[in-house]
């Protein structure tokens, strides 16, 4: 540590060491629990249904037949509601097909 130098913040306790990683924490669930939602949802479609990224409130997901495409773009908004009820607050609002 240098002169004038504040001192590094140690944790005293698992609380505090949870509350510095929370929002990092709590991603990190939401995507995990995405995952395997997503999984569950399309069962044997998960080969031609592939989740590419999240940003903001969109859902990306890679196609890989133009049958499979249409039958996603259909399905689109069921797929939004059944996502959205495994958490606090809706999340997912737009599915995005990729090629």
């Amino acid at each position: 540590m240098k002169f004038g130098q504040s001192p590094r913040k140690e944790w005293r306790s698992s609380k505090e060491l949870e509350s510095a990683y929370n929002p990092l924490a709590r991603q990190l669930n939401r995507l995990l629990i995405l995952d395997h939602v997503w999984k569950q949802l399309v069962g044997s479609k998960t080969r031609f249904w592939v989740l590419k990224a999240v940003k903001g409130d969109t859902l990306y997901v890679q196609v890989r037949a133009a049958v499979a495409k249409n039958e996603l773009i259909a399905r689109r908004q069921q797929l939004i509601n059944e996502l959205n009820k495994h958490f606090e607050k809706p999340w997912i609002s737009k599915i995005e097909i990729q090629a």
